[in-house]
């Protein structure tokens, strides 16, 4: 405020009609379709597109392949950001995770959110059969053996419109590789 009562009225209205000007001079070369809203989301990655269908929240059992007791999971798929993210809150007995799904250049881009304290990257590919596989992104500093991290993941969608899938996991966890895998089935509203 003390700054404004310094500045005259004749020191702020030249600024201000060049600052108005200028503003206009920019809105006049703005195409028109920058203008429009909401923005379509577009995809090129089936993979996205089936992960967007996931929505709701979804139950289970978790197994594992180092002899330890099966536990109960509950994961959330929620789509957001006008389409172009999906955010999953996965509780593996009573501790919650998040992983994130979405477009980078044309192609699915996944980060996961770890108890361990590790957030591995993953790309995606889809077979015709519905599962979709991630692997680790070249980019990421985990190294099996070394560090404790979620290292790979693999989805079965092909009884998703019965309101069941399959999902599997290998976790690097003190220089061991265990893995998970669980049947969950969606949550229906009644």
């Amino acid at each position: 405020m003390i700054l404004f009562e310094a500045l005259s009225m004749k020191t702020i209205l030249p600024v201000l009609a060049f600052t108005a000007f200028f503003a206009g001079c920019q809105m006049a070369e703005a195409p028109a379709e920058e203008a429009q809203d909401p923005v379509e989301p577009t995809t090129t990655d089936a993979s996205f597109d089936a992960i967007k269908s996931l929505e709701g929240t979804w139950n289970g059992t978790m197994a594992f392949d180092d002899g330890r007791e099966d536990v109960s999971i509950l994961s959330e798929f929620k789509v957001v950001s006008g389409g172009n993210t999906v955010i999953e809150k996965w509780i593996e007995d009573g501790v919650e995770m998040a992983t994130t799904f979405t477009m980078e250049d044309g192609r699915m881009l996944t980060k996961h959110y770890c108890v361990l304290g590790t957030e591995p990257s993953f790309q995606s590919t889809m077979s015709t059969d519905g599962t979709i596989d991630f692997t680790l992104r070249d980019d990421v500093p985990y190294e099996m053996g070394v560090n404790d991290f979620l290292a790979s993941m693999s989805f079965d969608l092909s009884e998703v419109e019965s309101n069941s899938m399959s999902r599997s996991g290998v976790v690097s966890v003190g220089g061991e590789d265990i893995t998970s895998s669980a049947v969950l089935t969606r949550t229906t509203d009644e």
